[in-house]
């Protein structure tokens, strides 16, 4: 009746920039991201796509990744080797197969949809792509059936919500621009934050910062900084790789690098997609003990908020991770969820009544953020 037709590619074959623009049109980035993903890849992911096609125009995209998720890869120790030795016995719990929908790099997932769509043709468009969800998770045999990052503002049909299980994730913050002069931003911190921020800064003048998105010179130490940090981080998912740094600024449109050199040592670097409208925060690595040593992480998000008052740009979004540090700087947070589904559904079970107490364990076993702050939204 609505001539649809669906179909399963490889990352996103057959798919042009100007199509991937219609169904994530802008200010969204995710196109440009997910074409870069394309090319260069991600170290253990599988990418493809799930395209639903209207009069042989794509009309709705379902950007998905395949990987075996080993949960010993988030501890040490004795439980590493204990884990180790479950994935081997139980795989489908301690080393699971996720196919889930969702992207590997942004602040949250987006499934790309026509905005001319009518709602009956969305609805049936849905039930398409997600019965070819499941048709290729039995196929693939895979554990999990997921949907990753994702958050309120996410336009996902109701019937997902029940199949799936709901799981809280990491908040993803952000900072109005609302004030005229970094002083007025000040002002608005806590008293023991001004002091804090005032301390940290002494510092700066040993720190050099260059903006650029050319940074050939630079991209074997941006590239292991990188590294570093990826392997400090117990929530790291996946790899990018190399080619990932070295193309994204002719690849997204706004994207750029600011670096921060000590001592003429290329110490920290900020990946940044800037536009008018708002600052993404993608990426910030650092050498660990420089950076710490010159309070690095505190004066980029000072050179941020900075620029985006100069520029005049109204939102920082400051990325997931170091919720306490974030909200310690005044920003707020918009909650993201998983949407889970095991194979097995005893664990369905567990995943659904016991939530609270699994993100408890996880957290304390090192696998889940800890909850360090009530999340706010403004």
């Amino acid at each position: 009746m609505n001539n649809l037709i669906c179909k399963i590619v490889t990352r996103l074959d057959g798919m042009s920039p100007a199509e991937l623009g219609r169904l994530f049109p802008e200010p969204s980035i995710t196109a440009p991201l997910l074409f870069l993903l394309q090319e260069s890849g991600v170290d253990g992911f599988t990418l493809r796509s799930i395209v639903v096609l209207k009069d042989h125009a794509p009309i709705l995209l379902l950007p998905l990744f395949e990987t075996r998720f080993d949960l010993s890869t988030f501890v040490d120790g004795w439980f590493k080797k204990l884990l180790k030795v479950a994935g081997r016995l139980i795989p489908s719990v301690f080393y699971p197969r996720v196919l889930s929908v969702g992207s590997l790099v942004g602040e949250w997932s987006e499934i790309g949809i026509d905005p001319q769509l009518d709602a009956g043709t969305l609805d049936a468009a849905y039930k398409m792509a997600f019965n070819a969800l499941q048709t290729l998770s039995v196929e693939r045999q895979s554990d999990i059936v997921a949907l990753f990052n994702f958050n309120e503002y996410a336009k996902l049909p109701v019937d997902v919500f029940k199949q799936f299980n709901r799981v809280p994730y990491r908040s993803c913050a952000r900072l109005p621009i609302n004030f005229n002069s970094m002083d007025e931003y000040l002002g608005r911190l806590s008293r023991a934050a001004r002091k804090d921020l005032r301390r940290k800064m002494r510092g700066a003048s040993r720190v050099r910062v260059v903006r650029s998105r050319t940074i050939s010179p630079f991209l074997d130490r941006i590239y292991t900084l990188y590294l570093e940090t990826v392997k400090r981080s117990p929530m790291s998912l996946g790899v990018h790789k190399r080619l990932f740094f070295e193309k994204i600024c002719e690849s997204v449109p706004g994207a750029e690098y600011t670096l921060y050199f000590v001592q003429e040592e290329l110490a920290a670097f900020n990946l940044l997609v800037v536009k008018q409208n708002a600052m993404v925060d993608k990426f910030f690595c650092m050498d660990y003990g420089l950076g710490r040593e010159t309070n690095l992480y505190v004066l980029s998000w000072l050179e941020n908020v900075r620029f985006c008052v100069e520029h005049k740009i109204p939102l920082y979004y400051a990325g997931q991770g170091t919720e306490k540090t974030k909200a310690h700087l005044g920003a707020t947070f918009i909650p993201s969820f998983l949407l889970v589904k095991h194979c097995l559904p005893v664990f369905d079970g567990l995943i659904v009544g016991q939530s609270e107490m699994i993100g408890k364990i996880l957290s304390n076993l090192g696998f889940w953020p800890r909850a360090e702050y009530r999340l706010s939204e403004k």
